[in-house]
């Protein structure tokens, strides 16, 4: 509706999951389409989808990352120095209230059990024209601009960049939408 506050929030990267604390009370939002864009310090997210995507670097061409995480139980002993992920505790409870406000609902209690290693995933995504397109690697950003590809390829590496990091991507993506400019 137009309006804006500020809260303490947080972003659950296994639920991919904007959470606010609004006195005392934890909330995630049940529809991210009707918030235009949150700022965390210095980090701008807008939602795409149900996820909220960190803008890298905006112009021709924007690059985001959609920060996400998996996790896995860490599994059991089977001998020989070897473990299992299908043996042993693999418990967790989750519990959420039902909505308190028309656009939240509080987030009750999150237990992992203690036995879990929480894996970053992250993925980026650079939006040319009307297309969202995903890369991992730099043969994948290259094929996105083939008419750059060169001069991209150099600054790479030049500068040392490396894809998965996100202060790199940055650079990066600042990069190809002073090239695209010219």
């Amino acid at each position: 509706d137009g309006n804006k506050f500020n809260a303490m929030l947080n972003y659950n990267t296994v639920d991919e999951k904007m959470v606010t604390e609004v006195d005392g009370i934890y909330r995630y939002s049940k529809n991210p389409k009707n918030i235009e864009r949150i700022y965390i310090e210095n980090r701008m997210f807008i939602p795409i989808g149900n996820v909220f995507y960190e803008i890298l670097a905006s112009g021709n061409a924007s690059f985001f990352l959609q920060n996400k995480s998996i996790f896995a139980p860490r599994g059991s002993d089977v001998g020989y120095g070897s473990k299992s992920r299908s043996t042993g505790p693999t418990k967790m409870q989750r519990y959420e209230i039902t909505s308190v406000v028309y656009q939240y609902g509080e987030v009750a209690y999150i237990d992992l059990p203690n036995n879990v290693d929480v894996t970053p995933v992250s993925v980026y995504w650079v939006s040319v024209g009307d297309k969202l397109e995903r890369f991992e690697t730099e043969r994948q950003l290259l094929k996105l601009f083939p008419e750059y590809e060169t001069q991209i390829k150099e600054y790479i590496k030049k500068e040392k960049i490396k894809i998965k990091d996100r202060e790199d991507v940055i650079k990066l993506g600042i990069y190809c939408n002073e090239i695209m400019k010219k």
